[in-house]
């Protein structure tokens, strides 16, 4: 039976939804909206010419200070920094297709460290595709030019920044309506990181990742579901007789819900394998992965999430088994003036290595939407880390002011 337009639109919202999510290894520090804004005060998208295409550019400038560039123990240096991008998003749909493309540029300038000036950009697309009110497609490309700030790794502190990129193509195929008894997602997607220079120090880092897994989701109640998922991955490490390569699995058991009362959010329980093609000792145990919204009010949103992930060796170890934890409260005050409240606290276990790193942070941001064309912004952040390894403790505080232009 032929599906109708509305059903397909469903699917569509549904695909682009559970695509961005699925994109994350696990939940980290969640990216999300502030509270809408009144209709027609939000950025407007620009038609290009008579095409379905919209664009919507944007610039940015920030300028705040940092107090511990290089993130030492002791000696640190403090310096003033200068942020500035510009970006697009593109977007162009219709009854049964989303296409979505951004591209961003930005450099960052330090004024007492030219060393640590940098110049990142990225490019994301995706194509989503409803064949059927039930049978979903999602095709995917993420390609980054990056950095790792000095001092941010365990290779050590060179002359410049680790700069590297990162391609990135995936597919995501779902099966069921949104409003079905069932449904299934299967994905892949396979990441090349190269390192582009420091080469003595970040050749050992160049990897390709191949992530697949599946998941099926059983309706319960209205708005509840449960779920089990299997995933799995590949990493091979391009430099000779590497013996980090290997193969992790995660199996997962849990539940999802969505705007229950005043909450939604998912959660996961489950193991984590991990086996190294070298003789490293192979690690099994315990992993979850959580993240609960609570809506008091309209305009009132607290965040807490929390994960067991393993994180790939910087140069310590045979790999980093990190639990996070968090909280994010972003309220809106007005139509116009909205504030983030943030705190975080995550410990780090290095396998392979006798070190245990505990992290811990908090801050605040603030946004004000002075125009529909122009957002104010004002933010602090604090990180400290109490390494049992000597000289790897620090303490940074990072401020800064920023302003948003788009059409």
């Amino acid at each position: 039976m032929k599906a109708n337009k509305k059903s397909i639109a469903l699917a569509v919202a549904a695909i682009a939804a559970c695509g961005a999510a699925m994109a994350q290894s696990g939940p980290v520090r969640p990216s999300y909206a502030y509270p809408a804004t009144p209709q027609g005060q939000g950025p407007a998208a620009v038609q290009l010419g008579g095409s379905p295409l919209y664009a919507t550019p944007w610039v940015y400038a920030g300028f705040g200070n940092d107090s511990n560039v290089l993130f030492t123990d002791g000696n640190e240096l403090d310096s003033a920094y200068q942020i500035y991008s510009a970006g697009v998003s593109l977007d162009a749909r219709d009854a049964n297709s989303v296409f979505m493309m951004s591209l961003l540029g930005s450099h960052g300038r330090y004024n007492d460290s030219d060393a640590d000036n940098y110049t990142d950009s990225s490019a994301r697309a995706s194509y989503d595709l409803a064949f059927t009110s039930r049978s979903f497609l999602r095709a995917s490309w993420d390609y980054m030019r990056g950095h790792d700030p000095r001092g941010s790794t365990d290779r050590g502190i060179g002359g410049s920044p680790d700069k590297y990129f990162v391609s990135t193509p995936g597919l995501m195929y779902s099966y069921g309506a949104p409003t079905a008894p069932g449904r299934m997602e299967f994905w892949v997607s396979r990441a090349v990181k190269r390192y582009l220079n420091n080469r003595d120090f970040t050749e050992g880092s160049d990897r390709n990742t191949v992530d697949y897994g599946g998941a099926f989701y059983w309706r319960v109640m209205p708005k509840t579901q449960l779920l089990v998922e299997a995933r799995g991955t590949n990493l091979d490490y391009q430099m000779d007789q590497s013996p980090l390569s290997g193969r992790e699995a995660r199996f997962y058991a849990g539940v999802t819900w969505e705007a229950t009362a005043s909450t939604s959010g998912t959660v996961k329980l489950g193991r984590l394998e991990k086996r190294f093609d070298s003789n490293l000792p192979k690690f099994s145990g315990g992993s979850w992965e959580a993240m609960v919204s609570w809506l008091p009010r309209s305009y009132s949103k607290v965040d807490v999430y929390s994960s067991r992930q393993p994180i790939e060796s910087t140069g310590l170890g045979s790999f980093i088994l990190s639990d996070a934890s968090g909280i994010i409260w972003t309220h809106g005050w007005t139509s116009f003036f909205t504030t983030e409240a943030n705190a975080q606290v995550r410990k780090d276990k290095y396998k392979g290595f006798d070190r245990k790193d505990d992290i811990t942070g908090f801050g605040l941001k603030a946004n004000y939407k002075f125009r529909r064309w122009m957002t104010l912004g004002a933010e602090y952040q604090h990180t400290e880390r109490d390494s049992d390894l000597q000289g790897y403790d620090y303490d940074k505080n990072l401020w800064l002011i920023s302003a948003t232009l788009s059409m």
